[in-house]
């Protein structure tokens, strides 16, 4: 072989490298493995080669065809759930795809007598592409996919044909959508990966992007055959992003003993085993979450992916926490929930958040985002670490921070039972002077110890009885309010009624669910059967299309026939209907096949029965009127 054959071999292979590893715009990924050449789909490598061997020659000018003027880069049925808005359920769009994206595919064509050597590709934010990254592409390659583009930011593309008389092509542009969060392309197991940025806070602010990443596991530690991480998902977070922080939210059970990244880029390893949604709240989580939040508070953090397994639950949970803190909408927060449903991991309604949204907006504080940081003051961060979270995330003066005292408590809910007496301790975050302290109006005597207010037993029963609000007030004026519920409260008004369905083949429970205001059980999970003693109204009061779950649960299930959960402290299976209770939450497991056969096309109505009425802790509950919900779909998934 002669020396020219070498230079040209080499050259061919140097064109190579620069194709597979040149972005197509800057921290904008192009899948240059997978580039398609007119009329078939072939890799670089075989481009080139084809190139060598056959020397094309391509005729006429250079056109790239019309884009969108707007750009959305996730699936059909996520665009269509997120016009449709926060309420709408996301079961109705989910069409059995795993995928959330949607890559741009930028297409062009070149005729003309001259021959080609190149094409040269541009992408860039403006117009007159003094920002542009350039990737040069073989002479047959009329094709290139942007992935993982920036939310609500304009892209400019333009194609340069090098060869004996060069041609350029007129520049298009776009805009990527403003509308729902930035979807990831990235792989994994599950394909469940956002970019919580973006968005338009109530403030004003715009949230940074590449700053805080949400997903699931990028291991294969839930089946060790599947696939994790593509190639894409290597290089947008190894190299384009530089992720410097992975906060696994797993146990270490689950995450395959590892002590390290599977990032290359993340140095830093965080090993942080909580509890979701309600969990959230729950004192003996509390330490778990300040650690969680306490990764976000440093800037050296940063980039940050965090996950659990699948990236729904308890990733969902510390989202959402998140977003309120930085001050998303709640419709926004949501929705970002929701999106979860559009993967591998299974629907997730947005019935599960709302009790952690619900539950936030009983902190004090005028919004969302305010409330949101005097729970993180109550789980134990500072006032720095809440507002350091709030500068990075978007692009706030760091050495802005001004001290203010917090007039809060470090609990808000209380139950009170006459029969058993007692006083109520109430604990501020900080120490403040207390002047005087009422209870639905009634001054209510007390003792103060710094941090500590302890009110009296005679004063509590002399309030009255039902969900009263406690106001303590300060010496400078400052109040904080309080709740408590003395031996009875009417719940009527004060839960909603939901139903849902998990959607997807293996589903083999309808969820409904009853969510409280209040905190009515005692945060562990629990399965109304192993307490009926508890709540022996509870079958006879609770109603599907008319008739009592304690005459349905009489029926013969021997027909139906599923996978129990592993470890199961009942025999579901026996019943249609069974019971759930956690924290403020009533769950009924309807067996969807037996749901299918009861409603007959038609609609399921769910009822609570005004003479319904429980006691727990010593506190009485009950409802003063019927309550009906029906819901909004007439079939439900056939298990086969």
């Amino acid at each position: 072989m002669n020396n020219k054959s070498y230079l040209i071999k080499a050259l061919s292979v140097l064109l190579v490298f620069v194709i597979l590893f040149l972005p197509a715009c800057t921290q904008v990924p192009t899948e240059t493995e997978s580039e398609i050449t007119t009329g078939t789909t072939k890799t670089e490598t075989e481009t080139e080669t084809e190139a060598e061997t056959e020397e094309p020659k391509l005729n006429g000018t250079l056109k790239i065809r019309p884009v969108d003027a707007v750009f959305y880069p996730y699936t059909e049925n996520v665009r269509s759930y997120l016009e449709a808005g926060a309420d709408a359920s996301a079961s109705k769009y989910l069409t059995g795809a795993d995928d959330q994206h949607n890559d741009l595919i930028i297409d062009w064509d070149y005729t003309g007598e001259d021959e080609v050597d190149r094409f040269i590709f541009e992408c860039s934010y403006n117009e007159d592409f003094s920002d542009s990254t350039s990737t040069a592409l073989s002479n047959v390659t009329t094709r290139r996919r942007l992935t993982n583009l920036y939310k609500s930011k304009k892209y400019c593309i333009r194609v340069t044909a090098e060869g004996k008389n060069g041609s350029v092509s007129d520049t298009v542009s776009f805009e990527t959508t403003s509308l729902g969060p930035r979807v990831l392309n990235v792989g994994g197991y599950y394909g469940n990966v956002r970019d919580i940025s973006g968005y338009v806070t109530e403030d004003g602010h715009t949230v940074l992007q590449d700053k805080v990443f949400r997903g699931s596991a990028l291991d294969n530690c839930v089946d060790i055959k599947s696939s994790t991480l593509n190639s894409i998902g290597k290089r947008f977070f190894n190299t384009e992003v530089a992720v410097k922080t992975e906060l696994d939210l797993r146990t270490s059970g689950e995450n395959c003993g590892r002590t390290s990244s599977v990032l290359t880029s993340a140095d830093n390893y965080v090993l942080v085993s909580i509890g979701s949604y309600s969990a959230a709240f729950r004192q003996d989580n509390y330490a778990l979450y300040r650690e969680v939040f306490r990764t976000f508070a440093d800037e050296k953090n940063y980039p940050i992916y965090f996950h659990c397994a699948g990236g729904a639950d308890r990733t969902g949970t510390v989202a959402a926490i998140l977003e309120a803190l930085l001050g998303f909408s709640r419709d926004d927060i949501i929705q970002d929930f929701v999106l979860t449903s559009f993967s591998r991991v299974g629907e997730r309604p947005k019935e599960r958040i709302i009790p952690v949204l619900n539950t936030l907006e009983q902190f004090n504080g005028d919004t969302l985002s305010k409330k949101t940081e005097n729970y993180l003051l109550t789980i134990g961060l500072t006032k720095q670490e809440i507002y350091n979270i709030k500068a990075i995330m978007l692009g706030l003066d760091q050495s802005g921070f001004t001290e203010e005292k917090a007039y809060e408590l470090e609990k808000r809910d209380y139950q009170y039972s006459t029969a058993k007496g007692g006083d109520i301790k109430l604990t501020l975050l900080e120490e403040a002077d207390v002047s005087i302290v009422t209870v639905n109006g009634v001054e209510v005597p007390f003792e103060q110890d710094e941090k500590k207010i302890t009110l009296n037993e005679t004063g509590l029963k002399s309030a009255g009885k039902g969900s009263l609000t406690g106001i303590v007030t300060f010496e400078d004026g400052h109040t904080v309010k309080f709740n408590v519920i003395i031996d009875e409260l009417d719940i009527t008004d004060g839960f909603d009624v939901t139903c849902m369905h998990e959607g997807t083949a293996n589903s083999y429970y309808t969820y409904v669910f009853l969510n409280y205001a209040y905190n009515i059980f005692d945060g562990i999970e629990y399965h109304f059967h192993s307490r009926p003693a508890e709540f022996p109204d509870v079958e006879e009061n609770i109603l599907i299309n008319g008739v009592s779950i304690k005459e349905l649960n009489t029926q013969d299930m021997s027909k139906y026939t599923f996978t129990e959960y592993p470890g199961s402290s009942i025999d579901r299976y026996r019943v249609p209907v069974s019971i759930l209770c956690q924290g403020n939450t009533v769950t009924l497991l309807v067996h969807t096949g037996w749901l299918n056969a009861y409603l007959n096309g038609k609609k399921a109505e769910i009822t609570i029965k005004k003479d319904f009425e429980f006691t727990n802790n010593g506190i009485r509950y009950y409802i003063n009127r019927d309550k009906t919900y029906k819901a909004d779909v007439t079939s439900y998934i056939e298990v086969k």
